[in-house]
């Protein structure tokens, strides 16, 4: 699965210009502002761990760019994160429930997120929810208790991301 996910972030990557330097952690030169990322850049990103460094910068040269092609872009980036975000979470267990903004549960603690969860959740726009279920279930528990109640959170709002 590792592998795939390089593998979309390679394609992703590949033909773009890097929007600022990116070094290793011995602050060597991996790819430099402007220059376009090649299949070289990216072997050494990837053999100093920095491929998604280097995705980074290629999506923030993306948003400098601006215009018709970088909404384009910017969704084709939106697919990868996304995919990123749902094999990470799938056939993993809630540690929470997750619901949606009227209360729905798309999955309850304890239960196996599925494809069919992971689905219903992006529908929704609450995959970083099932992140967050996974990786920390008390989180956005704890910051619900932390929360100011304002006019808006009174009316049903919430201020949390989803």
């Amino acid at each position: 699965m590792k592998e795939q996910l390089e593998q979309k972030e390679i394609a992703y990557t590949r033909g773009k210009a890097a929007s600022h330097d990116v070094r290793d952690d011995e602050s060597n030169l991996i790819a430099v502002r402007g220059q376009p990322i090649t299949d070289e850049v990216i072997s050494k990103a990837r053999e100093k761990g920095r491929l998604h460094h280097l995705m980074l910068s290629a999506a923030a040269s993306v948003i400098q760019a601006g215009g018709e092609e970088t909404r384009r872009r910017l969704q084709e980036f939106r697919n990868v994160t996304e995919g990123h975000e749902a094999d990470l979470v799938r056939g993993e267990l809630a540690g929470r429930d997750v619901t949606d903004f009227q209360g729905n549960v798309i999955v309850r603690q304890g239960e196996k997120i599925t494809d069919e969860v992971i689905r219903w959740a992006q529908q929704k726009g609450l995959l970083q929810e099932l992140v967050l279920a996974v990786a920390a279930p008390g989180l956005h528990t704890e910051a619900k208790k932390k929360a100011v109640e304002t006019p808006a959170t009174k009316m049903g709002y919430t201020p949390y991301p989803h």
